[in-house]
């Protein structure tokens, strides 16, 4: 009761403080220069997908309220195929601006033509094609019934669904993440070298070191940039950590009871 309590006031707070800021950083990302980064590409796709995520999130926590639209034939499918669709998106746009990242700081001087806006567009349709069938299954697996538990899986899809759910970790949480946290230690080493490097570099007084480091402090903005989206990625885990370790052991625990 007392988790419910809780669910009933931080859900609706959570939902509509994370809509505002997703909302903002649309604007942000889409309608300033911003738009003309890579990265803001990567970031606005993000936005929008966690934002349609939070709606489906909204719209399970009206069923507290009594306003059971989740629940309803169609509605159920819609949403549960939504929030996996999103789930996909999130987790591997952070994925590519990751490696993105990671490019832009291993090979700065291919940086320009390698890590393009048109570049960007095309790696977030692709992945938005990829979604779309890779998640459709669920809308088979899923099924509303007023009479028995509601918005619930389909008995007559249970093995397959089984399956999938095995799929599904792996491309959600197991597979992405694990990139993720590679390519974070990658960046952070390179990182670390640059801004060695920097220091080094500034307590040089001959000419050609004084060049050096001019070109190290025009990388900078560019290093700036690396280390809030590296800071991002390393969020974006430590958030979704929890729920991979409970699904890993509700997957096990099943197992071992078959």
């Amino acid at each position: 009761m007392l988790l419910q309590d809780i669910q009933r006031y931080y859900t609706p707070i959570l939902v509509h403080l994370g809509l505002l800021g997703n909302c903002l950083s649309v604007c942000v990302f889409f309608g300033t220069k911003l738009r003309y980064s890579s990265s803001s590409i990567y970031l606005g796709a993000l936005a929008i997908s966690d934002t349609l995520f939070l709606v489906t999130v909204f719209v399970v926590w009206l069923t507290m309220v009594k306003v059971d639209l989740f629940n309803r034939w169609g509605f159920c499918q819609f949403f549960i195929y939504l929030s996996t669709l999103c789930s996909f998106l999130s987790v591997w746009l952070v994925v590519a601006f990751t490696v993105e990242r990671y490019v832009a700081v291993k090979w700065p001087l291919r940086r320009q033509s390698l890590c393009t806006v048109a570049r960007a567009k095309a790696v977030v349709i692709g992945l938005t094609a990829l979604a779309i069938p890779v998640c459709s299954p669920v809308l088979l697996f899923s099924t509303s019934n007023k009479n028995a538990t509601g918005c619930d899986l389909d008995n007559n899809w249970e093995s397959w669904a089984n399956v999938y759910n095995t799929f599904d970790t792996v491309m959600t949480f197991a597979l992405p993440l694990t990139m993720i946290v590679i390519f974070n230690t990658l960046i952070a080493r390179n990182i670390y070298k640059l801004d060695h490097v920097r220091r080094t570099l500034t307590t040089e007084s001959n000419a050609s070191s004084n060049d050096k480091a001019q070109t190290l402090r025009d990388r900078m903005p560019q290093t700036k940039v690396t280390k809030m989206l590296l800071l991002v990625s390393s969020a974006f885990f430590c958030l979704n950590m929890p729920s991979f370790v409970l699904r890993v052991i509700a997957f096990l625990y099943v197992r071992i009871h078959i």
